[in-house]
């Protein structure tokens, strides 16, 4: 029985997860595109006032909170399953859930962010660097929680 409610709540757990970092990721977006527009009709002006310079900062401290958001989740899940990992070792089931869930997630954003930059001018690499850091930790904790399977059964 608790057993079940411990499924039941860590697949729910996993759809808001998915859902909070996509809604990250649009936040990041919609701030890019709209820095972007705003870039350009500051150029077509000959001199910057004082007050657009508090909204260029204001609007690059929003972009990077949404980025570093982004950034705290992965992080937060992530360590959520290496502790998973480490409790119960011979379950890979929780490394499937976190390969698949993660690899759907990024070819998830890596397709809107094609989408978004054909329907804006927002340029693709600034929409996917957004994954730079979550793809090289992604990576890392696969290959520990990989050796760790490997490890554990050349060892019974």
């Amino acid at each position: 029985m608790l057993q079940k409610l411990t499924n039941f709540i860590t697949e729910k757990a996993f759809y808001l997860y998915f859902f909070l970092m996509l809604l990250f990721y649009f936040g990041y977006t919609l701030l890019w595109n709209h820095r972007l527009n705003m870039s350009e009709h500051w150029q077509s002006r000959n001199f910057l006032t004082e007050g657009d310079f508090e909204t260029i900062t204001r609007f690059g401290k929003l972009t990077d909170g949404f980025e570093v958001m982004f950034y705290i989740l992965f992080a937060l899940i992530s360590i959520v399953y290496f502790f998973r990992i480490n409790k119960d070792r011979k379950d890979s089931s929780i490394v499937k859930q976190y390969f698949f869930g993660h690899t759907f997630l990024f070819i998830t954003v890596v397709a809107l962010s094609f989408i978004i930059s054909l329907i804006t001018n927002v340029p693709i690499y600034n929409l996917l660097s957004l994954l730079f850091l979550p793809i090289s930790i992604f990576v890392v904790f696969l290959s520990y929680m990989l050796f760790g399977l490997i490890k554990l059964r050349l060892a019974n």
